[in-house]
């Protein structure tokens, strides 16, 4: 199995490089870049946390394809990814530029991670987020045309939501440039085994990731795909100590219950319970600046432990092992630890990193 891990994406921009080749050293696989305008809290809320002495905002975030290029030089081996951009607020030929500029600036290390799009980076800025998984198709479909054109080869495409004409896209990536789409339901899915080299979907139990993961299996054969050109990786949201009572002490605290409520409403439902938002499905919903801290509080209130235990890979060191081993047994090969511990308590932030080290180290 490869892990990889966060970059951070709060200034200084320093730490890009200095954490990129801290984490080569550690030998680390890949090094994973936020493509966000916004953080996940109501600024009311991150303001009373300790990190707001450092960072007085959770909605600084830099430009993930500058962030490589800038951090890239600072390595020799380790990858660098998206996790996860989409094509609304960039148009896919700017958008493949920015890719090919980071592909060339890792020296053929990059990784374009793709997805339908959050509502929070992209209705507050006027963007239209209507029909967003028809729109990746089709912007997919025109970035294969653009890859593969000649040196001077007009492209000509008339879509229903792109348009080229006599355009060039003449800038080729070094050697392969792998897509990854950050997939859920059956549509993205779909994509996924037509167009993707991998699947990076967010915390998922291994019991679901493994139903979907069959799904992606009959997609790609459907599409005369060879399901093992399709790397499976996963994008883990984490909460670890070395005491259990600790980590459920975390698991309790507002900033971190709030992932809780990006858990799609039909888990809730499955397991008996409501969303506190209802019919509510958090990437394409979820906009925090639409709350204020009060609602979020009441809201995080009424989320149960069992959800939370959904939202996050949460344990002793002992139990994220084996829980990877469950991942590892149902084929993925690509990990990414979010370690989200700290946010709950800054005082562990060493020792939360430290025992994903040992985590990582123990599957090398």
């Amino acid at each position: 199995m490869e892990f990889g891990t966060v970059a951070p994406t709060f200034p200084p921009i320093a730490e890009a490089q200095k954490t990129a080749k801290r984490l080569e050293e550690k030998g680390y696989d890949a090094l994973w870049f936020a493509d966000h305008l916004m953080g996940w809290y109501p600024h009311d809320l991150w303001k009373e946390t300790t990190f707001a002495m450092r960072y007085p905002s959770c909605h600084m975030f830099y430009d993930a394809f500058c962030e490589i290029c800038y951090a890239a030089p600072a390595t020799r081996r380790i990858k660098f990814g998206v996790s996860v951009s989409e094509v609304i607020r960039r148009h896919p030929a700017v958008l493949l530029q920015q890719a090919v500029t980071a592909n060339h600036a890792t020296e053929g290390r990059f990784i374009l991670g793709l997805g339908a799009g959050e509502a929070e980076n992209i209705v507050p800025y006027g963007l239209d987020f209507d029909k967003p998984v028809a729109r990746l198709e089709e912007a997919l479909k025109l970035m294969e045309i653009m890859l593969s054109s000649d040196y001077g080869e007009k492209i000509n495409f008339a879509g229903k939501f792109y348009k080229l004409e006599d355009a060039v896209f003449d800038l080729k990536p070094v050697g392969e440039m792998p897509i990854w789409l950050g997939a859920h339901g059956d549509k993205m899915l779909k994509l996924t085994a037509r167009f993707a080299d991998g699947w990076i979907p967010t915390t998922l139990p291994p019991e679901i990731y493994a139903e979907k993961a069959q799904k992606l299996d009959r997609f790609a054969r459907e599409e005369n795909r060879d399901p093992a050109e399709i790397k499976k990786a996963i994008f883990l949201s984490v909460v670890v100590d070395e005491k259990k009572e600790e980590v459920e002490r975390l698991l309790k605290t507002p900033i971190l219950k709030i992932h809780a409520l990006l858990v799609p409403s039909e888990f809730y439902e499955a397991m008996g319970y409501k969303h506190p938002f209802g019919k509510f499905y958090g990437l394409l919903q979820y906009i925090p600046t639409k709350y204020s801290k009060e609602e979020i509080l009441n809201a995080v209130k009424d989320v149960p432990d069992e959800i939370s235990r959904i939202a996050f890979l949460a344990g002793t060191k002992d139990e994220i092992v084996s829980e990877i081993e469950k991942y590892e047994k149902i084929g993925v090969e690509h990990v990414v630890f979010w370690n989200l511990t700290y946010f709950g308590d800054v005082s562990k932030i060493k020792s939360s990193y430290a025992l994903l080290d040992e985590v990582a180290s123990l599957f090398r």
